[in-house]
């Protein structure tokens, strides 16, 4: 990395310093939300989660140099898909909730993907999946964390019917299960981290990332594809995050205290977390099957009929990682 990003990421790191990720005029803690659809003369924006290290290689991006011109806010591809931003992320289940009513959103590359684990109370009289019968388990609903969760129950012989599901907010469910409000937990990190560090020798750890790993992923609209400055500016940021990425997982050190700060969690647990993702910055070669078996859980919570694979296959759009590679020299 240059003595430049190199700057730019303690600077991002250490101080206020959005500007260097197109957040003019406001501090990290108020990240900008978009509530209506952008205008011409707004900037390139980019609506991503604030509180996952999925989002380090975006955010790495947004402090490059590649970068300088991007506006960042809180949000997904919800945000996308109602114009609010031109591009976004999310875990493949919120695109899958959304595109039967937004036929227009396309998936690009993913970001980062999530390995997930299932973390349980020893105390419980939980030591193996099938010990899960009966117990109560927190979990967002309608999530990646969640269809993690019955892919692992499937695994045993499990379904949901089985387990008892505990709500909480997203950033409690790791002092719901300290405080034994919760017999486990199935959740993104840092809160599974969270979780395995407030029970301590207490816990139980389940994971087959074979079984399922979350594909964090980047998104846009046929709209903006089609508009030729929007896509050449979609384009230039792709080629920064698969630039931004190189140093994600080649240099973690470098970028964690960054990614703390964005997330509002310390150094040591975005460490401790670290090594549950990859950045592959690329399409999976399984991308469709996943969308395709993953679509039919989706289309049953919703309860209207699956979309199919060949419906699903044309949400996938493979130009613009094309491009930016070509931009990079890969």
């Amino acid at each position: 990395m240059t003595l430049l990003i190199m700057k730019r990421l303690a600077l991002a790191a250490t101080s206020v310093g959005l500007l260097s990720l197109g957040v003019a005029g406001r501090g990290q803690d108020q990240p900008v939300r978009r509530l209506v659809p952008l205008g011409p003369n707004d900037p390139f924006t980019v609506a991503v989660n604030m509180t996952t290290i999925e989002t380090a290689p975006i955010f790495v991006a947004g402090a490059s140099p590649q970068g300088a011109g991007v506006r960042i806010i809180e949000g997904g591809v919800r945000d996308v898909a109602s114009g609010g931003a031109h591009a976004g992320t999310n875990a493949e289940t919120q695109m899958l909730l959304v595109v039967p009513n937004n036929p227009n959103v396309r998936v690009l590359l993913t970001v980062s993907e999530g390995l997930y684990r299932i973390i349980a109370r020893t105390s419980a009289g939980i030591n193996t999946l099938a010990d899960l019968r009966g117990k109560r388990i927190v979990t967002p609903r309608q999530t990646s964390a969640h269809y993690h969760l019955v892919k692992m129950l499937g695994t045993v012989g499990l379904a949901e019917a089985d387990v008892q599901l505990v709500a909480t907010g997203r950033t409690e469910m790791a002092a719901a299960i300290a405080r034994r409000e919760a017999d486990a937990i199935s959740m993104w990190e840092p809160e599974a981290q969270n979780a395995l560090h407030a029970l301590g020798e207490d816990a139980t750890v389940m994971q087959d990332n074979s079984v399922y790993r979350e594909l964090f992923s980047l998104y846009t609209t046929t709209q903006v594809l089609s508009d030729s400055r929007r896509r050449r500016e979609l384009v230039e940021f792709v080629r920064a995050v698969i630039v931004a990425t190189d140093t994600v997982r080649e240099r973690p050190r470098e970028v964690i205290p960054l990614v703390a700060r964005m997330i509002k969690q310390t150094a040591d647990t975005v460490s401790g977390s670290w090594r549950f993702h990859a950045f592959p910055a690329a399409l999976p070669a399984d991308m469709l099957d996943v969308l395709t078996e993953e679509e039919r859980w989706i289309a049953r919570s919703q309860q209207r009929e699956p979309v199919t694979r060949d419906r699903l296959a044309a949400f996938i759009d493979t130009s613009v990682l094309k491009e930016a590679r070509q931009l990079a020299g890969r």
